[in-house]
């Protein structure tokens, strides 16, 4: 019986990683995320946008099934504070997305997206759960190690 509970147990664990994998966004949890990387990062191209991603995939421990939540996190990314705080209302991302949509990297980091998602970006940040301008310091960075400079961030990692 003892035998049998743990390898039941064992199942289980095993279905819910398996679950985590296969987590598909939805077009618009796709769409929010690729709007967060065009409002924070698009005017350093492409690998500004990934380091981003590679931020959110970061604290999300590569669990797929949370970058939505981590991006909709108050206060997690400044360029979506207004729809994370609900200053929004009820048009919630819309503005947000509607936005990031005209801008001329709106494709690419949808496909940034895409590799998020398929677990296929590379982690250029070097581990970094967080990130600031390069001209700011904030107040939590005291608590961080910092990892490498993307454009005009610089990444960190909690130590």
């Amino acid at each position: 019986m003892k035998q049998f509970l743990l390898i039941s147990i064992a199942a289980l664990a095993g279905l819910a990683r398996l679950e985590a994998d296969s987590y598909e966004p939805t077009s618009w949890e796709r769409q929010i995320i690729a709007a967060c990387l065009v409002l924070e990062a698009s005017n350093q191209g492409e690998i500004g946008m990934q380091a981003v991603a590679a931020v959110i995939a970061n604290r999300g421990e590569r669990d797929t099934s949370r970058y939505i939540s981590i991006v909709k996190h108050p206060y997690a990314f400044s360029a979506l504070n207004t729809a994370s705080t609900g200053k929004t209302g009820s048009d919630g991302y819309t503005d947000h997305v509607r936005r990031a949509s005209r801008d001329s990297n709106w494709t690419t980091a949808l496909q940034i997206v895409d590799q998020l998602y398929a677990r296929s970006l590379t982690d250029i940040t070097y581990g970094a759960d967080h990130y600031s301008r390069r001209d700011e310091l904030p107040s939590w960075s005291h608590k961080m190690r910092a990892t490498t400079v993307i454009g005009d961030h610089l990444f960190f990692k909690a130590l």
